[in-house]
């Protein structure tokens, strides 16, 4: 053998003069063939019913799930807002007490009235006179 190899390729086949088929020429078709299509469309649109039907379920369920989230948020703010309602009624409890207002009206020198006054009542379908005003620097 020698140094240098030469690939010999496999002959061609031979094209046999069978003869070659076209395509059918375009034909005007009557209506019943072309309603052969047609045929299919109540399944397609029953298809697409269900698709749609399911479509609307998932995004019924994913606005459910939004709402539910929602409803966790505002139920714990508003467990938040009843605990700091209770700490906050305690307190004005506390500061209601009569002993702490007694004490504290103490602290600012108030004491009990020895004596009630009650004022006369005004009937209120009867105008008051007008006030006679005179200025300061004439009498």
């Amino acid at each position: 053998m020698s140094s240098t190899a030469t690939v010999r390729r496999a002959p061609a086949p031979r094209r046999t003069s069978a003869p070659r088929q076209r395509k059918p020429r375009l034909k005007v078709i009557s209506g019943l063939q072309r309603q052969k299509g047609r045929r299919h469309l109540p399944e397609i649109i029953a298809v697409a019913i269900v698709c749609l039907s399911l479509l609307a379920i998932v995004v019924g369920h994913s606005m459910l799930a939004q709402g539910q989230l929602r409803m966790g948020k505002i139920s714990a703010a508003v467990a938040q807002e009843e605990a700091i309602n209770r700490v906050t009624v305690l307190n004005v409890a506390a500061l209601e007490t009569p002993a702490r207002i007694s004490q504290e009206a103490g602290a600012l020198h108030l004491v009990q009235p020895t004596k009630i006054l009650q004022l006369p009542s005004v009937s209120l379908e009867t105008p008051l006179p007008p006030l006679q005003i005179t200025p300061a620097g004439s009498k």
